[in-house]
């Protein structure tokens, strides 16, 4: 007797789960794609793939931090710290596109028993560096044009997506291989995938970089920040449930 076949979704909800399943230009995340057959013993295993890559792309985040008496006069002091930065980072190179204010702030600063005693403006960058080996120049233009504060350095792969979604290919494949060999030890065969999901879309990030320099003499000394990106594992991770059937007759 014919198994009666369970649709886990309506048609149109089924067409656009496995439409996601489909390696896509931007970051894939997570996607379920179940059919469900009545009766039927299943095996789920879970694969896991990844690869490592050099990060192509820096982003780094510097800041002007002003104080002053007046509101007024921390303003100005931070324009002027920060447009003289936007000139030392242009002259880099870097275009306009690629650098973003990511933070503005003005605050209070207090004394004793709370009283006001100035103000603190505070502006930060985030300057994305498509030619990664000038990351530390960048950083160095900007500390000689007045900024004062270092966010930080994060690490991109221009081709991720494409790494991620091999790794995805891959990590099924292992899903699979993993499954088949249960099945043999269990006396069983591997049969038609009813359910796939994928559990992880990580990126772990090992990075180091040395800063030579410093913001009193250490420029003028010819000593430069050294930025060194390290490597990227990008993995993935799925989840598949496979039906088990009895093994063919001989």
């Amino acid at each position: 007797m014919m198994k009666k076949l369970i649709v886990a979704a309506t048609l149109s909800a089924l067409a656009l789960s496995l439409v996601a399943c489909a390696p896509a230009a931007t970051t894939p995340g997570t996607t379920t794609v179940a059919l469900q057959r009545e009766n039927d013993d299943t095996i789920t295993v879970t694969g896991k793939a990844g690869m490592e890559a050099t990060p192509d792309i820096a982003q780094v985040t510097i800041g002007v931090s002003s104080r002053a008496n007046t509101p007024q006069a921390a303003r100005q002091d931070n324009a002027q710290a920060m447009n003289a930065t936007l000139d030392a980072i242009l002259a880099l190179g870097i275009e306009e596109k690629d650098i973003q204010t990511s933070n503005m702030n003005m605050y209070n600063t207090y004394g004793d028993y709370g009283t006001v005693t100035g103000y603190r403006m505070s502006t930060d960058l985030t300057i994305t560096v498509r030619d990664i080996t000038k990351a530390g120049e960048v950083v160095d233009a900007a500390i000689a044009a007045g900024s004062n504060e270092l966010g930080g350095v994060k690490y991109l792969v221009s081709n991720r997506d494409e790494l991620y979604n091999q790794a995805l290919s891959d990590a099924v494949e292992l899903a699979r291989q993993k499954a088949e060999d249960l099945a043999a030890a269990a006396g069983k065969q591997v049969g038609m995938v009813k359910q796939i999901t994928e559990t992880s879309d990580a990126a772990t990030t090992r990075r180091t970089y040395d800063m030579n320099a410093d913001t009193g003499g250490a420029l003028a000394e010819g000593l430069k920040t050294v930025i060194q990106p390290g490597s990227t594992n990008i993995d993935a991770e799925v989840q598949v449930i496979f039906a088990l059937l009895e093994p063919a007759a001989a």
